[in-house]
């Protein structure tokens, strides 16, 4: 796992700003009892006796440039771990992740009809919370941000908690320099809104942007120049397709799903220095539910350098990066 936030020496003005930041999303999260809200401790996040210099996170290309070839990183689907009490794309449940050392969140962005954007996945409420039905049926681009703090969200076993809907804003207060994050656009999000707060938040350089299409991506590219993208691609020809479109391969992550992905185009994408990014919550997570074997995910990272799981706690305690390899990650992250 990264136990690392960067170059510049440990400050504790930078520590205090931290644990400010902290006091004042607590206050901005309305709705949310703090009986529920898993609490980390700044002074010990990312802290190891390898390296104590943590005053700036080191931007998702760096992350995957120092990353040591036979480990992959994990990454939490919908920003929660299925069969947990912790809800998908809740605010609580990067808190959670936070706390279990997962270093990547795949959230989903969607827009409200006044205009606030919010992290949910599906277009209508009814599935996913509970609270006054003439706000559950309504569709996620026909509720304001005032109803939705109406609702409660129901975890990933489907039981009611005290936790409402998270507003986009106050994800990325919570997820700057603690963890990174991959966007999903639901089709009601503005992507120009999308892109123009994480800007503000200054987080361009910790997020990876999701496109579905060349089309998407090149809006996106265009959007922001310097952010990562994921990019479909599954085979070697894909690479230059979307280069003659118009992606630079500097900004392309190459996403290959469920694959199978090959040594051969893994071989590629490295050589292209393209950060290659799969998923375990196709069959793999189930695999390794029904036969207790975990060894089945050390055997799926072998390849891909990110691993995006439904079982984002379990993944990341087979996957955690450490000892020598740590070491030589952090060397490298010092030097960048």
């Amino acid at each position: 796992m990264i136990k690392f936030l960067g170059k510049k020496s440990y400050k504790a003005s930078l520590l205090s700003v931290l644990l400010l930041s902290a006091t004042a999303l607590s206050s901005c999260q309305e709705g949310n009892s703090t009986a529920n809200i898993v609490k980390d401790d700044e002074r010990s996040r990312n802290i190891t006796p390898n390296n104590t210099n943590i005053a700036t996170f080191p931007s998702v290309f760096d992350l995957f440039a120092c990353k040591p070839a036979d480990n992959a990183f994990v990454a939490a689907h919908r920003g929660t771990h299925i069969g947990s009490e912790f809800p998908e794309n809740a605010l609580i449940s990067l808190q959670a992740l936070v706390k279990k050392n997962v270093p990547f969140a795949e959230i989903d962005v969607a827009r409200l009809k006044d205009g606030t954007q919010i992290t949910f996945h599906d277009g209508a409420w009814d599935k996913r919370t509970a609270g006054p039905n003439e706000v559950i049926t309504l569709p996620l681009a026909a509720t304001t941000w005032e109803q939705s703090q109406r609702l409660l969200l129901k975890d990933t076993n489907g039981t009611i908690t005290a936790t409402r809907p998270s507003s986009f804003a106050d994800i990325l207060t919570y997820a700057k320099n603690k963890i990174y994050l991959e966007i999903d656009f639901k089709s009601s999000a503005s992507e120009a809104d999308v892109i123009g707060a994480i800007k503000a938040a200054d987080m361009l350089d910790q997020v990876i942007l999701i496109s579905y299409t060349t089309e998407q991506a090149l809006r996106l590219h265009a959007l922001a120049p310097t952010a990562a993208l994921s990019v479909g691609i599954f085979k070697p020809n894909d690479i230059t397709d979307l280069e003659v479109q118009g992606i630079p391969t500097r900004v392309m992550t190459a996403w290959t799903g469920k694959g199978p992905l090959t040594k051969e185009l893994a071989d590629i994408l490295r050589n292209r220095n393209i950060p290659i990014l799969a998923a375990s919550f196709f069959e793999v997570d189930e695999q390794v539910k029904q036969s207790g074997n975990t060894n089945l995910y050390t055997n799926f990272a072998k390849l891909p350098d990110l691993v995006v799981t439904d079982s984002a706690f379990e993944t990341q305690q087979v996957l955690e990066i450490a000892g020598d390899n740590l070491v030589s990650m952090e060397t490298c992250l010092a030097q960048k």
